[in-house]
């Protein structure tokens, strides 16, 4: 059986442990967690769509009120960067001649996106509660998310080396062009009106309680 398939009767309860489980283990440096995932188009666009549900609420939930030009910058933004990096990988999947494996990488990318996003979060609520208040300053936000940041590198950096099958050299190029492309766009909207400032809005202070 082809790995990463779905099974005929497998549900949808079924799959998203399986994806979950491979998020997990690549999660903590297992290769095999790839295995969880298909090399397929239908699976990569399983794999966008959650991201891209969520702009389009972020996006719509502005039609409700005054328009903000900064949030539906930002809203444009987040489907800019998904698209920017799926297309510099596979543009260097497509150069090193692994575009035959890319689909794998790039869904097992996505899904595993979602895994930094919530050890921010458990790490702002952990540093919270050992040392209440420190979370919502912009020093304890900055360690926290210096160190999200150095590991979702490295998760970038595993999962391109494993899933495209390249050396650990071509790996960290990858990791890096895609967040150089990336860097580029965010300071383009900050350059351009309205001005959307990226990093300065992850760095303000969390609202006390």
């Amino acid at each position: 059986m082809k790995t990463g398939s779905p099974t005929p009767t497998e549900t949808p309860a079924g799959a998203a442990s399986r994806i979950l489980r491979g998020v997990l283990q690549l999660g903590r440096g297992d290769a095999q967690g790839l295995e969880a995932f298909r090399n397929t188009p239908e699976a990569l666009l399983s794999a966008i769509a959650p991201s891209v549900a969520l702009f389009l609420v972020i996006g719509l939930s502005q039609l409700g009120q005054k328009l903000d030009a900064v949030q539906m910058t930002k809203v444009m933004i987040l489907i800019t960067v998904l698209l920017t990096r799926l297309v510099v990988s596979q543009l260097a999947a497509k150069f090193w001649k692994r575009e035959a494996l890319w689909l794998r990488y790039a869904t097992a990318l996505q899904w595993s996106s979602w895994l930094p996003l919530v050890l921010s979060l458990f790490a702002l609520s952990l540093v919270e509660l050992v040392m209440p208040g420190r979370a919502s300053t912009p020093a304890g936000l900055a360690g926290v998310m210096l160190g999200v940041e150095l590991y979702e590198l490295w998760l970038g950096w595993f999962i391109a080396r494993k899933a495209l099958q390249i050396s650990g050299g071509r790996a960290a190029a990858l990791v890096v062009l895609i967040n150089l492309s990336v860097a580029i766009l965010y300071v383009i909207a900050a350059l351009l009106p309205p001005h959307y400032n990226a990093l300065r809005e992850i760095m303000v202070p969390l609202p006390k309680s």
